[in-house]
């Protein structure tokens, strides 16, 4: 599965959102150990560079034939 420009940048837009929320979500529940928080959005970035390397991730522009 390969995703083109428009729907890779939605992707990100929306997993984005989701990650935010759900950091947001559990924040209160780790007691002032935010470094969690951090690692769990690292690993995030580490599965966008994933996709992007697997080249399921597409931000290239496209030209016409």
């Amino acid at each position: 599965m390969k995703l083109n420009r428009k729907q890779s940048i939605y992707f990100v837009a929306i997993f984005g959102l989701f990650t935010m929320l759900g950091r947001f979500y559990i924040e209160p529940y780790l007691a002032g150990q935010y470094w969690i928080s951090i690692a769990i959005g690292g690993y995030c970035l580490v599965i966008l560079w994933g996709l992007t390397q697997k080249k399921i991730l597409n931000f290239e522009e496209e030209y016409g034939d």
